[in-house]
């Protein structure tokens, strides 16, 4: 098959990691596969990566895909259903054309919306203005999925959002388990960082933004709690931060909440390896309760124990004692859990390793690929 994957960003966010996943999975088994990214370096155009060639958008509508043959794209696969994807597939229809058309779903695009906009999707549709492109459009982003032959969803939690009569299949990441994998910590990483040698860490990946800043606030709250308690305890984050998100905290960048900002992802492993305990925070609500926190594959394949909601993944994390699974994320609560990880290393051990177990058999490349190539052959069949 001939496949092109969309992006609505840029080759170090979340999604093009998931997307590389899947193009370097259908590459080894012999498909050919080009990922198209809203922005990339002219250097790197038509560069081939494990098999896969990417471009950018704007190179990608200029010259097409490039298949052998010229042959027809059979299955374009869009990242969400966001303005700038609407969009490049029309547009990707008009010049080259393809067989299938399959949209991913991977967030409560509305609910993003609503808190980046303050505006209920409702009340936009009435209003004749344009919308940011990285966002969905009101009054096109329902058709758009609509006109999918498949719509694939990160995690199962999705489905009321999808509303559709057609197929919805679980994708879920494929993770490297060997670049994703338990090793000693960095002792001269953690030394760069300025983390003193007697203390207990906290590593957070990720960047701010509206949707998820009251959560990331509550994580700050919870390692001041920790301190106030007489905890030795150190917060890592990296990631782009919004200051304004923690007005009014008295912890705040320094020893004890060391930020070096956005790290590339090759060195993220040996980040996150500092931990002691790492944290998904948030409740269910309009948001955490329809994705997949793409951290959470992460933690759980570098072995450790993790401490988040029952929401999205977290029932299936609690069924399996895969992570300790809270019903409430206020920052006493997590205090109270990560304080009994520290106090019980054996469970603290035990629970990342199981962790890493559950990781490796519901991320694991082997069962997602040929059902995602199945899915396409399904659906290619069904035209």
């Amino acid at each position: 098959m001939r496949v092109v994957f969309s992006n609505y960003g840029q080759a170090d966010n979340n999604s093009a990691g998931h997307i590389f996943g899947f193009a370097r999975g259908l590459a080894k088994r012999g498909h050919e596969v080009r990922v198209a990214l809203a922005k990339l370096s002219p250097e790197a155009e038509f560069a081939e990566v494990d098999g896969f060639r990417i471009a950018s958008h704007r190179a990608l509508q200029q010259r097409g895909p490039g298949f052998d043959g010229g042959q027809v794209t059979d299955v374009l696969h869009v990242w969400t259903t966001r303005e700038i994807m609407r969009r490049f597939a029309a547009e990707f229809s008009r010049s080259w054309n393809y067989r299938a058309l399959v949209i991913h779903l991977e967030d409560p695009e509305e609910a993003i919306f609503e808190r980046f906009t303050g505006i209920t999707v409702t009340d936009a549709m009435g209003r004749d203005q344009e919308w940011p492109e990285g966002l969905i459009h009101p009054l096109h982003h329902r058709s758009f999925l609509e006109s999918a032959q498949v719509v694939t969803l990160v995690h199962r939690c999705l489905e009321p959002l999808a509303r559709l009569d057609r197929p919805l299949v679980e994708l879920p990441p494929v993770l490297d388990f060997h670049f994703f994998s338990p090793a000693p910590r960095d002792e001269g990483l953690r030394s760069r960082l300025g983390v003193s040698p007697s203390s207990s860490v906290i590593v957070y990946n990720g960047n701010d933004h509206a949707a998820s800043s009251a959560d990331t606030r509550a994580l700050y709250e919870t390692v001041q709690l920790l301190i106030e308690r007489g905890r030795d305890m150190t917060l890592v984050r990296t990631g782009h931060v919004q200051s304004s998100n923690y007005d009014g905290l008295q912890f705040r960048p320094g020893p004890r909440c060391i930020e070096p900002g956005f790290i590339e992802r090759a060195h993220l492993p040996a980040v996150m390896r500092l931990a002691d305990v790492v944290i998904q925070p948030g409740d269910a609500d309009a948001f955490n309760s329809f994705r997949l926190p793409a951290k959470i594959p992460e933690y759980l394949s570098i072995g450790k124990p993790l401490i988040t909601s029952g929401c999205n993944i977290g029932a299936e994390l609690a069924e399996h004692r895969a992570a300790k699974v809270l019903p409430v994320m206020s920052s006493r609560a997590m205090a109270d859990a990560v304080e009994e990880l520290l106090d019980h290393p054996e469970m603290a051990a035990a629970l990342g390793a199981r962790g890493r177990e559950f990781a490796m058999n519901r991320f694991n490349g082997d069962t997602i690929i040929p059902a995602l190539e199945d899915c396409y052959q399904k659906c290619l069949a069904g035209n």
